[in-house]
């Protein structure tokens, strides 16, 4: 029997963290017994919640295609290159362009591939790929990664959205949705961090809403008995889980005045740094995959840098820079960092050569993907490109080896299936293999 001597604080899902608990254990250690409580023993009491748990992500999504040569491959030497310089990281040997600063002294926390590689360089072709793991289709909307998440772990009890998307896309024309899978599996969408959004809070009284709610049902048995039984169910569920959401006192998660000002400042106090706070607010609280846009504040182009791309990109990093590398060290210092897999990406990389005024247009080889978290063996780069970085020379890497990867991770079954109304199965990914130097 396990007698509570030691109070263990919890995260808001009722779950303690490893580095937490030792924390305690050791404020702790002149109680009788201590030494004989050990992790395993915390985990067996918590099995139930540890179970339901499971892993998040957080996609940091870079929209319009950010260059490998200006970020995290630089090919000092070349002819391609550029002015950005390069700086040493905290992994030996390996170096950024120098606009990542903060990001270069927690390299040790990324695994970066730089040699991935797709058959896609035209925008809305390349975001559908790489959002969703499939190449477009004119007969099937497949689901952006986030709504797949959300319907693989749907919880019916949970008061949050299991996919929050932070931010919008530069082009909507372009953004993926929930797709086959429904308003269901749609993302809950918060154009600017840092407050509640007004469309949440409730505009009467939680009893007159619940009333209103009482009175929907009634309408729609009638509805559901004229033929509509489906229609009714998911307009049901919908409005079940938007009337938890909206009554929860977890709704507060998204009001970022609850986070110290030093720790707001630590971000960034831009649309991307807060963002990647509320992300980590968010899978703090349980929510499942959280994806956060970075387009930028200088103009309308966002990672697109096809003109003056050499004075645009060094904003659009210096915004991303502090809040990518916060992330991380927030989420580790809060134990957080092992159970969240974070990605950084966008839908392809740059041109090696350079146009007139300083811009590079799209370039589906040898582009960029960094994970960290989750598990993935961090601290490595993967792939390589040639000097010029022109051709991958070393170990390249699909989208679709990518989204096993992610399955990996979360602990899905890339050949496990979701349908389509008509009952047509969908394989989570297909084709790829698993890229094993990431575990």
């Amino acid at each position: 029997m396990i007698h509570p001597f030691l109070s263990v604080q919890n995260d808001r899902r009722g779950v303690v963290h490893r580095r937490a608990f030792l924390k305690q254990l050791g404020l702790a250690g002149g109680a009788a017994g201590v030494m004989t409580l050990g992790w395993r023993d915390l985990l067996i009491t918590q099995a139930a919640e540890l179970r339901k748990r499971g892993k998040n992500m957080i996609l940091l999504w870079m929209d319009g295609g950010p260059s490998q040569y200006e970020t995290f491959t630089p090919k000092i030497g070349s002819k391609y290159q550029g002015p950005a310089k390069a700086i040493s990281t905290k992994l030996p040997g390996v170096e950024f362009a120098e606009y990542w600063p903060q990001t270069a002294a927690v390299a040790d926390k990324l695994a970066v591939i730089r040699s991935m590689e797709s058959n896609e360089a035209d925008h809305f072709r390349a975001i559908k790929l790489v959002r969703t793991g499939y190449p477009i289709s004119p007969t099937l909307a497949y689901p952006t990664w986030g709504s797949v998440v959300s319907h693989q772990r749907h919880d019916p009890e949970f008061d949050l959205p299991a996919f929050v998307r932070i931010g919008k896309p530069r082009i909507k024309t372009r953004d993926v949705n929930s797709g086959l899978l429904g308003a269901k599996h749609e993302s809950f969408k918060v154009d600017e961090p840092g407050k509640i959004p007004d469309d949440v809070l409730p505009t009467v009284e939680p009893d007159i809403l619940r009333r209103r709610l009482a009175l929907a049902d009634e309408l729609d048995l009638e509805f559901a008995s004229a033929g509509a039984p489906n229609v009714v169910r998911e307009k049901k569920d919908a409005y079940e889980s938007a009337a938890r959401f909206v009554l929860s006192p977890k709704v507060e998660v998204f009001d970022l005045d609850h986070e110290p000002d030093s720790l707001r400042d630590q971000y960034g106090r831009t649309t991307f740094g807060q963002g990647c706070l509320l992300a980590r607010r968010l899978v703090e609280a349980g929510v499942s995959f959280v994806e956060v846009f970075s387009i930028g504040s200088r103009n309308d182009q966002g990672w697109d840098t096809h003109k003056t791309g050499f004075a645009d990109t060094p904003p659009l990093c210096e915004e991303v820079d502090p809040g990518y590398a916060t992330l991380l060290k927030d989420l580790e210092d809060r134990g957080m960092l092992e159970d969240t897999l974070v990605v950084w990406m966008g839908e392809f990389g740059r041109t090696p050569k350079i146009k007139d005024d300083g811009g590079r247009d799209h370039y589906a080889k040898g582009w960029i993907t960094c994970l960290s978290g989750g598990g993935v063996k961090t601290g490595q780069v993967i792939g390589a490109t040639d000097a010029d970085g022109v051709e991958v020379t070393d170990r390249p890497v699909s989208v679709q080896d990518l989204f096993v990867s992610f399955c990996h991770v979360l602990g899905f079954d890339p050949r496990g299936e979701y349908h389509t109304h008509e009952d047509q199965p969908i394989h989570l990914v297909k084709g790829g293999e698993l890229v094993k130097e990431l575990f």
